[in-house]
């Protein structure tokens, strides 16, 4: 019984059948004098597709190859990652590492304001992609859109974070009335757009076409990839895009790629928790009594219309509110419907500018209070009768008209 063959004796075998083919080889040409491919020459063309594929070696996944190889031979990992090698799947590293940079030096001087912003929108967007299934690195596109300001507006009337269009959001099911902005609510908003993006990225086969649809629209991508079919091995330079859609999804990639590679780090999102206020409400008010810093509520809950809710329109209004200060909140905010609501005057408001405000008159405040008026405004104890409070004109979220620099305020206001 003959035992296994040694690894050495294998090797010297091959070595002898190499030789006697090269001398037959040699032998042949000899004798025809044609230049006729032997077994070597076959060799090395077998040998020349596995030196390209070398030379112009795909990213999949992480940037580092070693770490490309290693998902590559591993089933599992390669399953539990797919969603990020998605992102640069085809492009060459020497691409990845082009929108890299020009990502770095786009939005690198910005990153500071940017990182701040998003204290207070990253707990519910990046909640909402996960509920989505859709990858996180996703969070990097409202920088592009939005510079993660949530009241961000352009001159055609994109709105939000995701910078949504009215007609857009329609189509998304994000709704919106004179009370509440959909387009600005980071949960409907995130949900609306990480939708479109997975239909696109499911309907292209790859996340660069699926971001410029984003920007230029399904149709007009489709439109052009009819007339000129594009691949990613074909290289982003070769898209067939105008010039400022593929702007746009180089500088989406190259934020995916600060992003995965820890460049661009998110700090940690202020934490919040729900709470379920009945109107009416003022919410002016409410960060008075409950010691609030300035526009906090609003920074948190930029879905907000108005400043007040006097008309029972909705019910209820659900706040995000910083967690340390929620036990605070709650003891200022009505629990069950109420015709009155409790006001206190403004600084150096007196009596008579009250009555002003709210369109009403003493006589008319007296049969809702007993005891004197300006000492219970001065409390904040003057009750205003729901009847009045709905001749109010209501008064509009203050942030919506505030210059983009007044957003980027200093991050403990977030506490």
């Amino acid at each position: 019984m003959i035992g296994p063959m040694h690894s050495q004796t294998r090797s010297l075998l091959l070595l002898v059948l190499l030789s006697l083919s090269l001398i037959s080889c040699a032998q042949t040409q000899k004798q025809t004098g044609n230049a006729a491919p032997g077994p070597l020459f076959n060799f090395w063309q077998q040998l020349k597709p596995l030196q390209a594929a070398g030379r112009h070696a795909t990213v999949s996944g992480s940037l580092n190859g070693a770490e490309a190889v290693k998902t590559a031979t591993s089933a599992g990992q390669q399953k539990s990652s797919s969603a990020k090698s998605g992102f640069f799947s085809g492009l060459t590293p020497a691409e990845v590492e082009a929108v890299r940079m020009e990502a770095w030096k786009a939005y690198s001087p910005h990153w500071k304001t940017i990182a701040k912003r998003s204290r207070y929108v990253g707990q519910p967007l990046l909640d909402t992609l996960v509920k989505m299934g859709a990858p996180e690195e996703l969070q990097m596109i409202p920088i592009v859109e939005s510079s993660y300001d949530p009241y961000a507006q352009s001159e055609v009337g994109a709105t939000g974070l995701w910078q949504l269009m009215p007609s857009t959001a329609t189509d998304l099911r994000i709704n919106s009335d004179r009370f509440i902005d959909g387009r600005r609510d980071i949960k409907a908003s995130t949900r609306g757009a990480a939708k479109f993006l997975l239909k696109q990225y499911k309907r292209f086969g790859n996340w660069p076409l699926a971001f410029a649809a984003y920007h230029l629209g399904a149709r007009g991508v489709q439109k052009r990839i009819n007339r000129r079919p594009w691949q990613p091995e074909d290289g982003l330079r070769k898209i067939p895009l105008p010039p400022i859609t593929k702007t746009y999804v180089r500088n989406i990639l190259g934020l995916i790629s600060l992003y995965q590679v820890r460049e661009f780090v998110f700090p940690k999102p202020f934490p919040t928790e729900t709470v379920h206020v009945q109107t009416p409400i003022n919410l002016d008010t409410l960060h008075k009594k409950a010691e609030l810093p300035k526009y906090q509520l609003f920074r948190y809950n930029p879905e907000l219309n108005l400043k007040h809710y006097y008309e029972k329109k909705p019910s209820t209004i659900s706040l995000r509110v910083s967690r340390w200060r929620v036990p605070t909140v709650k003891k200022h905010v009505l629990t069950k419907p109420a015709e009155y609501l409790t006001v206190s005057n403004r600084d150096g408001e007196r009596l008579r500018d009250i009555v002003k405000r709210y369109n009403t008159s003493v006589s008319e405040l007296h049969r809702s209070n007993s005891g004197n008026l300006t000492l219970l405004a001065k409390n904040g104890q003057l009750r205003i009768p729901l009847t009045v409070l709905k001749r109010t004109k209501a008064e509009k979220n203050p942030l919506v008209k505030l210059p983009i620099h007044m957003l980027a305020d200093n991050s403990s206001l977030g506490l």
